[in-house]
């Protein structure tokens, strides 16, 4: 991580250690609606406010942490903070919202926040934490779930392009309506130690989500260590870099010891595999996305599927293992397919695969690119590296509506 980002969590970090801290019971508790006493613990000149254990659960309105600095929110050993039923009526409400805010630290032991996904019929933003152009946010060790759109959603907001300097640390992400976690726009964000589950409610209904909303949205030194994507109704990790261009900053993500396991169901509606690559099909982002010691495992549907072309942003998977996949039988390990079917020329490409261990049992190639009839795929290109083969029954590539000659700067070494 960059050395300005270090040296922003040491700042958070100090202050718990130099805390002012109070009891939010010391305001007052309801078990049916402590909004006014969380409310004013916050507004309070407290540096760090405790949720402590009580006889019932924590039931809150909205909280919003708005134009807020140097506040630290503990959640102690077994604490549940839980939405009001009946209530977030508006489309927008999370449970917990940062908003033009800095050095704020969320931090709990065993706790949970909880909302009401039955109830949320409409929309899909009602997240467990939102965070909007902020700076300097530390979420560690809470629980997230069953909220009416993603467990934490990252991005900036009129007042500010991005949120930058946030660490997300040891959560667990489950049972939320659209994403576990979805990132818009942000600048050195790190998360580590966490795991993003059973995501199912309303599309996309990936574990990830990186999809940014325009081409001024930047993603930069964005980096996952040691996460868990699995059960999602839709990929794993799904990069949806569509509205970004050529004028956008190149993207900088990565991904490290991570595991992504089991992802998209029969009845997601979306193309099944368990980590999605997009990109604009002309004038795309440039920048890179790298997975490095990775193990994709137990899933019915391949590693990746992509539309993107060889010169927006490259992937490379480096020391990746894939283990006990394509089960269906119905798509290939790697699927790249033409971006559009009807109009333009295209070529597909940017990969690189830095000794990629592929083992499964099923009849499917391990390489499909499928083109269009109309010619608009005009190439395969800037596709390297080195794969290997373990326990694979059809060692072959795939190629539809499109000619294998037509390749350029392709150079596979498969060993089998």
């Amino acid at each position: 991580m960059k050395k300005n980002f270090l040296i922003s969590l040491t700042l958070i970090l100090s202050l718990t250690l130099n805390a002012q801290k109070i009891n939010i019971s010391n305001f007052g508790f309801s078990a049916d609606d402590s909004s006014e006493f969380i409310n004013q613990a916050i507004e309070s000149n407290f540096d760090t406010i405790v949720f402590t254990k009580q006889k019932s659960d924590w039931i809150s309105l909205p909280i919003k942490l708005t134009d807020v600095s140097n506040k630290v929110i503990i959640f102690e050993d077994g604490v549940k903070l839980c939405a009001k039923e009946g209530e977030f009526l508006g489309k927008n409400d999370a449970l917990i919202s940062i908003q033009n805010s800095r050095d704020i630290e969320l931090y709990g032991i065993n706790a949970e926040l909880v909302m009401n996904k039955e109830e949320y019929q409409d929309g899909e933003w009602r997240h467990c934490i939102s965070i909007k152009s902020s700076n300097n946010i530390l979420i560690k060790g809470l629980t997230l779930r069953d909220s009416g759109g993603d467990g934490i959603y990252i991005s900036g907001s009129k007042n500010g392009k991005y949120s930058q300097n946030i660490l997300i640390d040891s959560i667990i992400s489950n049972n939320n309506k659209r994403q576990g976690l979805s990132i818009i726009s942000g600048k050195n964000v790190l998360v580590k130690n966490s795991s993003f589950l059973n995501t199912k409610g309303t599309l996309p209904g990936a574990g990830l989500d990186i999809e940014p909303n325009s081409s001024s949205d930047i993603l930069d030194n964005i980096v996952f260590k040691n996460c868990l994507f699995r059960n999602n109704d839709h990929s794993g990790i799904s990069i949806a870099l569509q509205k970004l261009d050529n004028t956008s900053k190149p993207v900088d993500i990565s991904f490290f010891e991570c595991v992504i396991e089991n992802n998209h169901s029969f009845e997601n509606k979306y193309v099944a595999s368990e980590i999605v690559f997009h990109a604009k099909k002309n004038n795309p982002v440039k920048g890179t996305v790298l997975l490095e010691d990775c193990l994709i495992k137990n899933s019915k549907w391949g590693i990746c599927y992509s539309r993107k072309t060889s010169d927006s942003y490259r992937v490379i998977f480096r020391n990746c293992v894939a283990s006990n996949i394509c089960q269906d039988e119905s798509y290939p390990v790697i699927y790249l397919e033409v971006p559009d079917y009807y109009t333009g020329e295209y070529t597909l490409g940017g990969f690189v695969f830095e000794n990629l261990v592929i083992s499964y049992e099923t009849n499917v190639p391990y390489f499909v690119v499928r083109g269009s009839k109309m010619g608009t795929l005009k190439s395969v290109s800037d596709v390297h590296g080195k794969i290997i083969l373990d326990n694979v029954s059809k060692v072959g590539e795939k190629y539809i509506s499109y000619s294998r000659e037509k390749n350029e700067d392709f150079n596979l070494d498969v060993i089998k």
